[in-house]
């Protein structure tokens, strides 16, 4: 993928030491992201210069299916570890924002859904740091679906593999008796991508 150097530079400190230095990557102007797949860095490419980013406006490999948005709120994730890790916090933002809205068009009924949540799950809590709002989110989300989720051999693998999702599970356990709710954000003041 190609981006701009000074625009790249610009997104935040830790890309500018990347861009910018005298090591392999700043000399040659070639940055490698082995964490980061090509859907994700193309999105990421896609905000960097338009300020948002739609999976319907590329070309991905697999092609958003509306009977199985559990892949997009997968990327919605990836880009939110993407922009923890390089301290990107409107592309964090927005793409939290984005799989909130997702999460919430969902019925989450089948057995795919039930799959494509652990999935979700698993990769959160795996990848994000432990005060992120989104696992405690997850994890309620979890408690309230438990009916559909505990005959998927997944889950229980995600439960025994995962005990910081497995603590806050069992806080929520039988207390949600309506779908959770993503928290709310406070607009910041004077944000600069």
């Amino acid at each position: 993928m190609e981006i701009h150097k000074k625009l790249l530079a610009s997104i935040s400190p830790e890309l500018n030491k990347h861009v910018y230095n005298d090591m392999k990557e700043g000399i040659e102007g070639i940055i490698r992201l082995p964490d980061e797949g090509e859907e994700v860095l193309t999105l990421f490419t896609q905000w960097a210069y338009t300020g948002d980013y739609a999976h319907k406006s590329i070309q991905l490999k697999v092609p958003p299916d509306p009977e199985n948005p559990w892949p997009i709120l997968h990327n919605h994730l990836q880009l939110c570890v993407f922009a923890d890790k390089f301290n990107i916090s409107t592309l964090k933002e927005l793409a939290e924002s984005k799989f909130h809205t997702e999460i919430n068009r969902i019925g989450t009924n089948t057995e795919r859904d039930a799959t494509g949540l652990v999935m979700v799950i698993g990769y959160a809590y795996e990848n994000l740091p432990s005060s992120d709002s989104i696992l405690k989110f997850l994890a309620q989300y979890a408690s309230w679906k438990l009916g559909l989720l505990r005959g998927v051999a997944g889950f229980k693998l995600l439960v025994s593999t995962q005990p910081a999702f497995l603590d806050e599970f069992l806080v929520h356990l039988n207390g949600l008796r309506a779908k959770p709710t993503a928290p709310q954000k406070h607009p910041e003041r004077g944000r600069n991508r």
